[in-house]
């Protein structure tokens, strides 16, 4: 009927199976594909006793919550899942894998919900900034009641299906059932009778209004988002279904618009777009790295270190300098223990841990490991040519080596045009098996994205500081912005130059959007996303405000451009760099020129 979906006679069952290669884009549920399970569920034949919608291929991610311009077609979800729920017969959904996103919703409006052991199901996106329009909080409520409802949403979690069961957010689980099968679970359940007002979460209103004022009563400081979230779901009770629906649907619409959500959609779509196997390496299938040796001990690695020895890799170390050595080994050990104390490493795992690392004094030890990090200022022994070997800092790079930048949870991989390959491939998947999130860049820059954000950073706040901007009123402007507070000394024989907040905010941004203009025209990054990713989780940006150079398209580049202009005479840290002129004639903004190949 669809590309996104088959549907299949079993019986007095039709079978409607949606199969996730059809995604595309993150929109699995188009509004043709909207329109067509309307029409399905609105023109059932007389002979058919219920419909299950289920995932054709596990695991199953369904679709993600972001906002897309196709959202708004009709028919929206909204209408969907109203057809859906004033269906004429039953209609069942299974949850296979992850079931998120619109096909959740679809599931919540369906009359009854059967889940594999192995499903799960993740509602909700107070994570973005925005909460349901489809119905979901208020049939969610009606489900589980307002503290279960509150937990699930607040959280942000996938429910796997004995715990569902055990909510009554499905009515049964079922193991290795086949078509027939189910269609046959469907029937009897059918046969059985489903009460389609039965809405057992909302029978105990005092409870439920109890469990409301006490999520109310305990939030602090709370998002935009989670308040609207918990005045959804007072509204499941205190308001008749129809009116519960209109209510929900223009408070989603009314947090969409915010730029908060704009913000932390565009990060979430950064993080998705990190995940993907660049066009590069694709066609190279890496292979697994069982024994990773460092050249050095440089205290950054600690971190990556434990986490390779707790998936079972082992770890040569080789340093010369035995104080350093004794240094790096007592800083795992003390990691080490603290996880025990704490419940998260059981002693005989980290025995097992600790008995994969071995240090060595001669770099010679390293000639058996997969991939070899070396550090800054450290020689890297000749290996094999099909080795992968990572340099941190600003040593020097030997033949066919990659530049490796480590801030925060984010580790950036140096590929430059050319740089393909089973080491390359090799490298990037070790470090996305290690839990980093991998930005790849175009050139063997030491400093990396990383360094080069912050050294913008730095530059103008030193710069407002000596115009004479008095150092708390920089450090209040960017703490309200959501940062920490810098250090920063007064200027001494600098007359007092009064800024407002929202200016030294502006200067702030502008030095970094410029910095990552700079990276872009040099083609340094793949896209602005990578940028902005860096900056939120290497340099701790508030991730709510998506980036500085979500911030200089949100602003207008025409706007930012006239800025620097204006305080070029100020510091060179505000000299517009030449691209700025391409960025602003195009058109795009930043976000809309994603690869190098699209820079003015």
């Amino acid at each position: 009927m669809t590309e996104a979906f088959r549907a299949i006679r079993q019986g007095a069952v039709l079978d409607v199976v949606f199969d996730p290669r059809a995604e595309a884009n993150g929109q699995l549920l188009d509004a043709t594909a909207r329109a067509a399970l309307l029409r399905l569920v609105q023109d059932l034949q007389p002979d058919v006793g219920a419909v299950l919608i289920r995932a054709g291929v596990r695991p199953f991610a369904g679709q993600s919550s972001l906002p897309h311009p196709d959202d708004k077609a009709a028919p929206d979800l909204c209408a969907l899942c109203a057809a859906v729920e004033g269906a004429s017969v039953p209609v069942f959904f299974l949850i296979d894998g992850t079931v998120s996103g619109a096909l959740a919703e679809v599931a919540l409006a369906a009359h009854a919900r059967l889940s594999s052991p192995e499903g799960r199901l993740s509602i909700g996106a107070l994570s973005l900034g925005l909460i349901s329009g489809a119905g979901g909080t208020q049939r969610l409520a009606g489900l589980i009641g307002a503290e279960q409802a509150l937990r699930v949403m607040r959280g942000g979690m996938a429910v796997a299906g004995p715990e569902a069961l055990a909510l009554g957010l499905v009515d049964a689980v079922v193991e290795g059932a086949d078509r027939a099968a189910l269609a046959a679970v469907a029937v009897a359940r059918a046969a059985q009778g489903i009460d389609r007002a039965a809405a057992p979460g909302l029978r105990d209103g005092r409870g439920f209004l109890a469990a409301v004022a006490e999520a109310r009563a305990a939030m602090v400081a709370p998002t935009r988002a989670e308040a609207a979230l918990v005045d959804c779901i007072e509204a499941a009770m205190l308001l008749p279904r129809d009116q519960g629906l209109t209510f929900e649907a223009t408070v989603a619409a009314d947090l969409a618009a915010t730029p908060e959500a704009a913000a932390l959609c565009h990060i979430f779509r950064a993080e998705r777009q990190a995940t993907a196997v660049p066009e590069a390496l694709a066609g190279f299938a890496p292979a697994r790295v069982a024994h990773l040796g460092l050249a050095g001990a440089p205290m950054p690695l600690v971190g990556i270190v434990l986490t390779a020895l707790s998936r079972g890799v082992a770890v040569t170390l080789s340093e010369g300098d035995r104080g350093a050595l004794v240094a790096f080994l007592k800083a795992i050990a003390a990691r080490q223990e603290a996880a025990v104390q704490a419940g998260q490493l059981s002693e005989a795992q980290r025995d097992a841990d600790w008995a994969r690392l071995v240090p060595a004094g001669d770099a010679s030890a390293l000639a058996p490991c997969d991939l070899v990090i070396a550090g800054e200022g450290v020689a890297v022994p000749p290996g094999s040519a099909a080795r992968a070997v990572l340099v941190l800092g600003r040593a020097p790079l030997p033949r066919g080596a990659f530049r490796l930048v480590l801030s925060g949870r984010l580790a950036e991989l140096a590929l430059p045009e050319g740089a393909v390959g089973q080491a390359a491939g090799q490298a990037h998947g070790f470090l996305r098996r290690l839990g980093l999130i991998v930005v790849l860049t175009g050139v063997q820059s030491a400093a990396g994205i990383s360094g080069r954000l912050a050294g913008a950073s730095g530059a103008a706040v030193r710069a407002m500081a000596a115009l004479g901007v008095p150092p708390e009123a920089i450090c209040t402007a960017l703490a309200d912005f959501g940062l920490p507070r810098p250090a920063l000394p007064e200027a001494s024989g600098v007359p007092v130059r009064a800024m407002p907040h929202a200016e030294i905010v502006n200067r702030w941004l502008g030095a970094m959007a410029n910095e990552g203009a700079r990276m872009l025209a040099a083609g340094m990054v793949r896209s602005a996303h990578d940028i902005d990713l860096v900056a939120v989780h290497g340099l701790g940006f508030p991730r709510a405000r998506g980036g500085p150079l979500h911030q200089a398209d949100r602003r207008g580049l025409l706007i930012v451009r006239r800025d620097l202009s204006q305080w070029a005479e100020d510091a060179e840290v505000w000299r517009a760099v030449p691209a700025w002129d391409g960025f602003v004639s195009v058109g795009r903004g930043f976000a809309g020129s994603l690869r190098t190949g699209s820079h003015p």
